[in-house]
């Protein structure tokens, strides 16, 4: 995502010749800071230098350390073509190794989504509380009515609650991955990176040998017929969050900023008021949660999947072994 499409309060052209209440509105939103940031380029969030941010591969490495069965794991054995030549305990590690890489990929992304969204809201609270400000002395001054008043004074009310609720889950989660790294006391300061990635123009493709270690075939035993069902199962979720995620990136979000972008012309020609730019700012705001959540399903999903072809391509390899 290149743009963040949230509107907060940018400059607005003052009109000589506009209507006096559009002026008295405009004039007001002026005074406490213009619409600064309408359809603005997204800062990446958290200025720190690559050595600084702990990055999802020292994670795992970490995670690798501290939980893998070292003893019985075949360094290079993920990349055996023929898995059936491992050991019993060999093959239980390689296994361990893919569930570690799953759940710590799984954990991670948990947090960075969180933080990603706790970045986003701090923007959308600062525009909410500016524009019940905005409705505050417009009642004041008589260009709008009560009940406008108050329901942008209970929009304020809500997103404070809901910035406060986010803030909670993050520094629970935080916690949580913390423990989860076994991090000691000099390592607590540690921050992940500040978005998620975006998703990739194609999904993934599977190999020959995926294909082939997911399908059926003739097999009837009941432990092989799970195993590959649950990675056809994993496959088929990853295709179908992908093709969301890339909905929201490449259609979704690019149509609401033309339609906001529409509003914004329609305000300075004063055929709208300020408003019909909040309830713009809202819907944004929603679906740019809603991005950020399908991006973050896909990429866990992405890390199931590849847990999933492992196991289906030892269990396919030992069957044509025996």
């Amino acid at each position: 995502m290149n743009k963040i499409f949230l509107v907060v309060l940018a400059a607005i052209a003052f009109q000589a010749n506009a209507d006096p209440v559009w002026i008295e509105q405009n004039k007001l939103v002026g005074d406490i800071g213009g619409w600064r940031a309408y359809a603005k380029e997204k800062a990446v969030p958290g200025s720190l230098t690559p050595n600084v941010n702990f990055t999802l591969p020292q994670a795992i490495d970490r995670a690798w350390r501290n939980q893998l069965d070292w003893t019985n794991y075949l360094p290079g054995s993920e990349s055996i073509s023929n898995y059936s030549i491992l050991s019993s305990a060999q093959r239980s590690a390689l296994q361990q190794r893919y569930a570690i890489a799953y759940e710590t990929t799984k954990a991670y992304y948990e947090l960075v989504l969180l933080k990603e969204k706790l970045a986003y809201m701090e923007n959308v609270l600062d525009a909410v509380a500016a524009a019940s400000e905005l409705t505050n002395r417009m009642f004041k001054v008589g260009n709008t009515n009560q009940l406008n008043q108050l329901k942008q004074q209970n929009e304020l009310y809500k997103k404070q609650l809901e910035f406060k609720a986010l803030q909670t889950k993050y520094d629970e989660t935080r916690e949580r991955f913390l423990q989860r790294m076994n991090f000691d006391a000099s390592d607590t300061q540690f921050e992940v990176e500040g978005r998620l990635p975006s998703p990739s123009n194609s999904p993934k493709q599977l190999t020959d040998r995926e294909r082939k270690a997911i399908d059926l075939g003739t097999i009837n035993n009941p432990a092989s017929v799970q195993v590959r069902s649950n990675a056809r199962i994993a496959h088929q979720a990853y295709l179908n969050l992908h093709q969301a995620a890339l909905k929201y990136k490449n259609e979704i979000l690019p149509n609401q900023k033309k339609i906001s972008e529409e509003k914004l012309l329609r305000y300075n020609a004063m055929l709208i008021d300020v408003f019909h730019l909040l309830e713009d700012a809202e819907d944004q705001s929603k679906l740019v949660m809603r991005y950020i959540d399908a991006n973050a399903a896909l990429l866990t999903q992405s890390a199931r999947l590849e847990k999933a072809l492992i196991d289906a391509q030892m269990d396919f390899s030992n069957i044509n072994a025996r």
